[in-house]
């Protein structure tokens, strides 16, 4: 609750004139309970809610300060929008201000509901059936689906798509929101991380590790674009280096792949003036790339694969991450054996480099058999 209630109380008390003692007899409470309440140090449990504004003859919407002029001002707006309409019956803006602001309506309808609460295993947390029972989240259901049903306009589609997942989050209907989050896959991970974040804690997590990872894979593409300087390039690939192994702790299950493109992209920054170092990188690159095969392979034996680390441990992987062909053979013919790239011919005549040419060529022959 954002409401400041026990000060509401404590007006109403001293309207009264009645004591701290007196009202902690009549909700049989202490005085303690009621003195912590007003001093903002805790809420009143939900079920004391309504007995409070009862004692205090008054609604629930004035015990959490709901503004009746202002209610009845969004009033008189949704009547000028409804006048509007039918007027211009088709006018999508003013379709969708309408279901925006009936949406709002409802969810703070929701908001300063004392009914929606329920104890699970000593937690409290809303409980959607109720939720869905707060009347008014009907009506922005049906136009913002009409909308997305006839709406060319782009922003119009998104803005009614992201309302629509919260509501249906909201009301326990979780397939249906993931279904419109998958007609935008890239926002699907931010939309869900926040419309599940009051109901299913645990999914939201998942899709905060999911925003997590893709923001690394952004960082990982677009932060070597505006390095110069070989210095700073270099610099660049070691501290992303060191975030991956911060972040996945050593499981990087399907992301080997993108580290792999990073210790590829480090031995090329060192080719000039650190060939032992270079090498180096380019044996991390391969080891990676070797890993990313064996991580599909268990995803093909298993059904999916999951992570250890605590920043990742709730992403699974399954078959659609899956590739038709392996990744050292690209490895092998668009790094190691690239007629033209010119930054690793400087190499070739390096005995190690031969070896780990002749290596990875044998494994992928061996793979074929």
């Amino acid at each position: 609750m954002n409401v400041k209630i026990g000060t509401k109380i404590k007006v109403l008390r001293k309207r009264d004139g009645v004591t701290q003692e007196k009202l902690a007899d009549a909700l049989g409470v202490t005085p303690q309970a009621v003195s912590k309440w007003e001093s903002e140090n805790g809420y009143p449990d939900l079920e004391y809610l309504t007995p409070i504004a009862n004692f205090f003859n008054i609604t629930l919407d004035e015990l959490f300060g709901h503004d009746l002029a202002e209610k009845q001002k969004k009033i008189d707006e949704y009547c000028k929008m409804r006048q509007a309409l039918a007027e211009f019956p088709a006018n999508e803006q003013l379709l969708f201000r309408l279901a925006s602001a009936l949406w709002y309506q409802w969810n703070q309808d929701v908001g300063k509901s004392g009914e929606i609460w329920t104890a699970v295993d000593g937690v409290t947390r809303r409980d959607p059936d109720k939720v869905k029972a707060v009347k008014g989240w009907e009506e922005p259901v049906r136009i913002f689906t009409d909308l997305l049903a006839a709406s060319v306009n782009d922003e119009i589609r998104y803005e009614c798509t992201e309302l629509l997942i919260f509501l249906y989050s909201s009301i326990g209907e979780k397939e249906r929101a993931v279904e419109l989050a998958d007609h935008y896959p890239d926002s699907k991970n931010d939309l869900l991380c926040t419309a599940f974040e009051l109901n299913y804690e645990q999914e939201s997590d998942m899709y905060s590790q999911r925003l997590l990872t893709d923001g690394l894979n952004i960082l990982s593409h677009q932060m070597p674009k505006h390095a110069k300087d070989s210095k700073l390039k270099k610099e660049v690939c070691e501290k992303l280096l060191d975030l991956y192994g911060f972040i996945f702790r050593g499981d990087y299950g399907f992301y080997h792949v993108f580290v792999s493109s990073l210790y590829d992209e480090y031995a090329r920054i060192l080719l000039d003036e650190r060939t032992d170092e270079a090498f180096a990188a380019l044996e991390k690159a391969y080891e990676h790339g070797k890993a990313l095969d064996a991580c599909l392979d268990d995803i093909r034996r298993q059904g999916e694969i999951g992570y250890s680390s605590p920043f990742t441990c709730l992403i699974k992987e399954d078959s659609e991450k899956v590739y038709a062909s392996k990744y050292l053979p690209q490895f092998l013919n668009c790094v190691l054996k690239d007629e033209q790239d010119d930054f690793y011919k400087k190499l070739h005549d390096d005995p190690r480099y031969t070896a780990l040419v002749e290596r990875v060529e044998k494994e992928v022959a061996d793979e074929g058999d």
